[in-house]
């Protein structure tokens, strides 16, 4: 039987002494909490504890006050893999042989072609309290419990096995489980422009917004993401009002909006040049490829992007690009005079329509007074010109990298467009 829940929550225990000392990054919390969260589960906090019994009882009691309680990790068939004995005594119960479970370790046993160990065997043993639930894509069994309110569900801490079983077994058993209030998220995607002058312009708007809609701002390296997020009974009245939201925002910041729902710059990139049928190539120095790399991460780029050269030497920036070295000698690679021809250079030598350029210092030594650490030129060149910027970024390495590679896009984004 359904539960009638204006708000369902739910928190989220990750089991694991690698992932506290740091030897294993906790993915698996943020990839639940993204699936929840877009299902209209509100995800209220996380936990992180040790391979230890009374550790995972603290943490099953702290989680006890929400409807869902996901647990990762601690299934394995070694030692120290306590987390079903520990289950049995949080929930009264004991282990109790389960034929499904021991066909589902025979059949990935007979797949791999490996014999079945007394240990694997073990694996086919789940507390009597549960419910199994099959994971076929390891021996780890999940399993579903029940106590008040809540739902704890356990499942394994390898990341393809938890998300392949909780998106093709947990996740539409929640949902069936549970009356969930509709969830919808646009995320506006802006570059150019700074956190505080974006709160400052949209401010008048932000606080009209309808009391069920909220704005949340998430900045990186070159780019501020405006999520805004609402709960509504009527679905179809809530991605209205939330289109209408963005329609408004659109005219107030329009000018510095690239893209939607975490579309990477780079692919709004390929996509304005791909309808243009034009061609791009890249040459990096203070960057090292990164733009590169952003780009070929999009399936298909390679009907767009034809190339880099990573021009890190001066020597290569003048033996394969044809800077000319006098204009090395008197303005320095960090230069209008270099970028530009960085630009034009690996245009004319890749054969395409468009070129990027970085030449910067990028830290945390080699500044000078003149190009401290942090400054970088970009110079675009298109069909019928070359244009370029300077920039100062910072003193962090990564940073500038970053921001660079980031600031590159933007500027290439903003000359295709108004080529078009």
């Amino acid at each position: 039987m359904k539960r009638d829940n204006d708000f369902v929550k739910a928190k989220i225990i990750s089991i694991g002494d690698e992932l506290l000392i740091g030897q294993v990054v906790n993915t698996n919390a943020a990839w639940i909490g993204n699936i929840l969260t877009t299902n209209g589960i509100e995800v209220v906090s996380t936990l992180t504890i040790g391979d230890g019994e009374q550790d995972i009882i603290d943490a099953l009691d702290a989680c006890s006050d929400v409807e869902i309680i996901a647990i990762t990790g601690g299934l394995g068939p070694t030692a120290d893999d306590i987390t079903k004995p520990t289950l049995c005594k949080y929930f009264d119960t004991e282990l109790e042989f389960c034929q499904d479970a021991y066909d589902n370790v025979m059949s990935i046993f007979a797949r791999r072609g490996f014999p079945m160990t007394e240990r694997n065997r073990g694996q086919a043993y789940v507390p009597k309290a549960c419910k199994y639930i099959p994971n076929r894509y390891g021996t780890a069994p999940c399993m579903w419990f029940e106590k008040g309110k809540s739902v704890y569900i356990s499942m394994p801490g390898v990341p393809f096995e938890m998300k392949n079983v909780f998106q093709q077994e947990i996740l539409p058993r929640l949902l069936e489980h549970f009356n969930v209030t509709p969830y919808i998220n646009r995320v506006v995607m802006t570059t150019g422009v700074g956190e505080s002058f974006l709160a400052d312009a949209i401010q008048e708007w932000e606080n009209a917004l309808p009391d069920f809609l909220s704005l949340a701002y998430l900045p990186q390296y070159g780019i501020v993401r405006l999520r805004l997020e609402g709960r509504h009974p009527d679905r179809e009245f809530l991605r209205q009002t939330i289109d209408n939201e963005i329609d408004k925002l659109e005219k107030i910041i329009g000018e510095y909006i690239f893209g939607y729902d975490d579309k990477p710059i780079a692919e709004v990139v390929l996509e304005m040049l791909k309808a243009s049928g034009m061609t791009l190539a890249t040459a990096e120095s203070c960057t090292g490829g990164t733009i590169a790399k952003m780009l070929t991460a999009i399936p298909g780029s390679s009907e767009v992007f034809k190339g880099t050269v990573v021009s890190y030497a001066t020597a290569v920036k003048e033996e394969v690009l044809g800077v000319n070295n006098d204009d090395v000698e008197r303005y320095s690679v960090v230069s209008q005079q270099v970028a530009e021809q960085m630009a034009t250079g690996v245009k004319a030598l890749l054969k395409t329509d468009y070129a990027v350029a970085t030449t910067g210092v990028a830290g945390p030594g080699g500044g000078t007074e003149e190009n401290p650490v942090g400054t970088v030129w970009i110079a675009v060149a298109d069909p019928v010109g070359v244009s370029s910027k300077k920039y100062n970024f910072g003193k962090d390495r990564e940073n500038n990298i970053e921001r660079a590679a980031i600031s590159a896009l933007e500027m290439l984004r903003n000359i295709v467009k108004n080529n078009r």
